[in-house]
């Protein structure tokens, strides 16, 4: 039963989602979402009580095991390999098509929909960066990183990572960056952030192969 009420929920989600995306937030509604996921209003209400919930709900399934994967890098002990594993998770995660979609309706929807700028930050961006800057937090702890403001560096860091390659999926310009591609990103954004960061002895220079 649990099983099939989950599927349910994350079929109202998906539809929610699909439709957010080809008619823009304001121009859906809660009939129009039951009907696409093939079921009645009345249970849909039963599942969420309004269409910002089932926002909220469509941001959260979009990053799904994201975080997770990032959070993950605080195991590993090298401090290139720690910062590689976190920048990869992330660029992952900010890459698939889902966040992209999600970034794009909201980049169209804040001025329109002002409560979905905070409901999509809350539960996307800052999730993000909170992840991020535990890392970069338990790094400098360890002594591999210098003591700078941990929010900051985290910002750093996560912009260093996108290099340019999510603007231009936002734009519509490419697709979602090849794997190596990716890989390479990160890498150059390591190389970057050790030489403003590293503590002596962790410089970029101290670089390992990949």
């Amino acid at each position: 039963m649990r099983r099939k009420t989950e599927d349910r929920r994350l079929g109202f989600v998906r539809a929610a989602g699909k439709l957010f995306v080809e008619r823009g937030f304001g121009s859906v509604s809660m009939e129009a979402v039951a009907a696409e996921a093939g079921a009645s209003k009345a249970t849909l209400y039963g599942y969420f009580p309004s269409k910002e919930a089932l926002f909220e709900a469509f941001v959260n399934e979009a990053g799904q095991g994201g975080h997770e994967e990032m959070e993950a890098a605080r195991a590993e002990g090298d401090l290139r390999e720690t910062l590689r594993h976190l920048g990869t998770a992330y660029l992952d995660l900010v890459t698939r098509p889902d966040v992209i979609e999600a970034n794009r309706l909201i980049m169209g929807e804040a001025g329109r929909q002002p409560q979905l700028s905070r409901i999509f930050y809350e539960n996307g961006p800052r999730k993000t960066l909170v992840v991020v800057c535990e890392t970069i937090r338990s790094l400098m702890e360890r002594g591999l990183l210098r003591r700078a403001d941990v929010r900051q560096t985290g910002l750093y860091f996560k912009s260093l990572c996108e290099a340019g390659l999510v603007e231009r999926q936002l734009w519509g310009l490419d697709g979602v960056p090849h794997e190596h591609t990716r890989q390479v990103a990160v890498e150059d954004a390591i190389n970057v952030f050790l030489a403003a960061f590293a503590t002596s002895g962790n410089s970029a220079s101290d670089r390992k192969p990949c």
